[in-house]
């Protein structure tokens, strides 16, 4: 008897075992079907502004798909807004409709910082420490590091050989020296039909060259008056009146790259990647990439921002999270064929850099890692305006006035501007 009520006691406690297996075994498939292998993941809508041209739309939609297929259980709405970006972003902030996730620049970054979380972000994932500064105001993080964009030079191969002149280095700048007697070795001829050695070179790019940077490492003093800013300057105007590159008369009313792309320019400092889906197509010279003069250009970091009025923040902080420190949505953004940008982390910069195999998209690398970042202040227009004195008045522009007269009054009054913030 005994023994035939252990035998029952035994099957029952089998079935239960077996039922109470299978029924794990049901949630467990539901579960990972309902949220792609992350259960206990914040579901629901977010809404994710971003600016670009078409292909820039297209290559951040490649990486909103694959961020679908990690957490399908988290809808993301795209906010596509192809102008007037600040503008409209500061009108929806204001309006109290401010997407959950925002694309923003870090030269934009100080003046939209209120409208945005404060991220915890280990800046030691990405290719450079320098690109979470970026992101950061008064040494809080607010935004996360998604994709540079930096300068290199382009080279017209064809004019170099002709000239009988070496290629540079591709992974040393050539020296701003070096850089000048190139240029002038390139120019030739007259009216229409000359070629100058340069395209017009541009302040933002060459005052790094020269050593200068527009602000004190603090951020709290304008750096225009200092001895390499001036020099940079002097520089700048000298390349005009020595015609290794077009002067106001002649670039009025011109595309330089159209110039470049027609043979005209030698050389093509102020080169971002957005121009290299164009000359993919060039098959009238060969070309070529190599690193900004002097060490000098400066990169633009874009990143992720949280709106501080998010209504599913977790899940909008997942997004972010995904987009900049997942390796494969990196390589996505990255190796896509319109060259949207440089990955931000060392481990998918090889997917941009097989967009164009044959050219040396290293350069590119290169100059993610090591070029100075945008400088960036909260009263961007006030300090525009005062910099329109350079071009109005100096030789880099339209004006007369000697360079070293107007650099320390434009610093000045920019202090004037810093002292309020």
């Amino acid at each position: 008897m005994m023994k035939k009520w252990s035998l029952i006691v035994l099957s029952l406690l089998v079935v239960i075992a077996l039922s109470a297996c299978s029924g794990n075994g049901g949630n467990t498939a539901q579960s990972s079907s309902n949220s792609g292998g992350n259960s206990g993941t914040p579901k629901g809508k977010i809404t994710f502004a971003y600016w670009g041209a078409q292909s820039e739309a297209d290559a951040i939609k490649q990486a909103i798909d694959n961020f679908k297929k990690t957490y399908p259980d988290i809808q993301v709405e795209s906010q596509w807004i192809q102008k007037d970006y600040l503008t409209k972003l500061q009108t929806m902030i204001a309006g109290g409709t401010a997407p959950d996730v925002m694309l923003i620049s870090g030269g934009d970054l100080p003046g939209f910082a209120n409208a945005f979380q404060e991220l915890e972000v280990d800046g030691s994932v990405f290719s450079s420490p320098t690109l979470l500064d970026s992101m950061s105001v008064d040494g809080k993080a607010y935004a996360a590091p998604f994709i540079i964009k930096p300068k290199v030079m382009a080279i017209n191969v064809d004019l170099f050989e002709k000239n009988d002149i070496p290629l540079p280095s591709k992974t040393e700048p050539m020296t701003t020296d070096e850089f000048n007697d190139i240029a002038k070795k390139l120019t030739s001829g007259e009216g229409a039909t000359k070629v100058f050695g340069s395209e017009p070179l541009y302040l933002g790019n060459w005052i790094y060259s020269f050593g200068g940077q527009f602000y004190s490492d603090d951020l709290t003093q304008s750096a225009l008056g200092e001895p390499e800013a001036i020099k940079a300057a002097e520089y700048m105007v000298a390349s005009k009146q020595e015609g290794i590159v077009p002067n106001d008369t002649e670039k009025q009313g011109q595309n330089m790259m159209n110039w470049y792309l027609g043979g005209r320019i030698g050389m093509f400092t102020d080169f971002g990647p957005w121009y290299l889906p164009q000359m993919a197509e060039v098959e009238s010279f060969k070309w070529d990439l190599v690193p900004f003069p002097g060490g000098g250009g400066s990169k633009e970091v874009n990143g992720l921002a949280l709106s501080k009025d998010s209504k599913n923040a977790e899940a909008a902080k997942i997004f972010i999270n995904h987009l900049t420190q997942n390796e494969e949505t990196q390589k996505i953004i990255g190796g896509n064929k319109n060259a949207y940008g440089i990955p931000v982390l060392s481990s998918a910069t090889s997917a941009f850099e097989a967009i164009y195999p044959d050219k040396n998209l290293n350069a590119f690398v290169l100059a993610a890692e090591k070029q100075h970042a945008q400088e960036a202040q909260k009263r961007t227009n006030e300090i525009g305006n005062e910099m329109k004195a350079i071009d109005d008045t100096t030789p880099i522009g339209i004006g007369q006035k000697d360079v070293k007269e107007v650099f320390p009054q434009v610093a000045e009054k920019i202090n004037k501007i810093l002292q309020q913030n």
